[in-house]
């Protein structure tokens, strides 16, 4: 896993594309986190013979990743406007549940589903849906506005094609489909930034909601769909090797403070 962080801005984007009379999803914050954290957890059972002593665990199943960081917006240097409808309002609107669900996809069409959307943070990627914002208002000026706002926000890990998650034997992370952003160069087409990238072009213009392989793309920054080693395999008739770091649950911290084991960044 990459580690956050960088001088880029961490950003959402929306991984579905949007229809032609709508702007793609994005939303870019105003200051990076100072702390970070990721959580994942995997279920194991012990084994069931009477009288045995053995450590030999079972794999059951690895839930979706979780991360957690807070978010400061703070208007009182530029505008000294209202943070909650210059910033807040733009963030609360990644939790609309506003996208209908594809054909093929495990749940019910009649239901709307959030968004799917990939968070983004210098080498960091993680595709995923908007579980939880708080927001505590800090500060207000002298006409009663909120000028500055704090907003701790939780994502949880998505995996938008169900193939992935059978092929994963697990779900989550194991098998999912990450997506990383590439900006074409000039005079660079869809086929073209689709082969410098190793992927079917069709899909290409699937993740981007392009009709035209050879329509020029210069300047576009599109979304490329990376396959998984374990559902490479699994679509290659062979088996991905896996490791296991540790029994139960895993998580990370990265941050400019924290406790005593975090990882720390500056």
């Amino acid at each position: 896993m990459s580690l956050p962080g960088g001088n880029d801005k961490a950003k959402f984007c929306g991984l579905n594309a949007p229809p032609m009379s709508k702007p793609p999803v994005y939303f870019e914050v105003q200051y990076n986190p100072k702390e970070f954290q990721v959580n994942k957890q995997v279920a194991w059972t012990e084994p069931q013979e009477q009288g045995s002593n053995g450590s030999q665990f079972q794999y059951q199943k690895g839930s979706p990743m979780t991360a957690t960081f807070d978010l400061l917006f703070d208007t009182t240097a530029t505008t000294n406007g209202n943070v909650q409808t210059e910033w807040v309002t733009g963030l609360l609107a990644l939790t609309n549940p506003v996208e209908k669900p594809e054909a093929g996809e495990p749940t019910e069409l009649t239901k709307l589903r959030p968004r799917a959307l990939l968070f983004q943070w210098g080498n960091f990627s993680m595709p995923c849906v908007v579980e939880s914002v708080r927001v505590q208002y800090l500060m207000f000026n002298s006409e009663g506005n909120a000028v500055r706002a704090r907003c701790s926000v939780s994502l949880k890990e998505w995996c938008k094609d169900p193939a992935t998650f059978a092929a994963a034997s697990g779900g989550g992370a194991n098998g999912l489909q990450a997506v990383s952003l590439v900006t074409a160069r000039g005079g660079e087409s869809l086929a073209q930034v689709a082969a410098s990238q190793g992927v079917d072009v069709r899909v290409l213009a699937a993740a981007n909601g392009i009709t035209d392989p050879l329509a020029d793309c210069t300047g576009q920054t599109l979304r490329v769909p990376r396959m998984s080693a374990s559902v490479q395999a699994n679509q290659n008739g062979g088996r991905a090797a896996a490791s296991v770091a540790g029994v139960g649950s895993a998580s990370a911290s990265w941050g400019r403070g924290g406790a005593s084991g975090s990882f720390r960044r500056r």
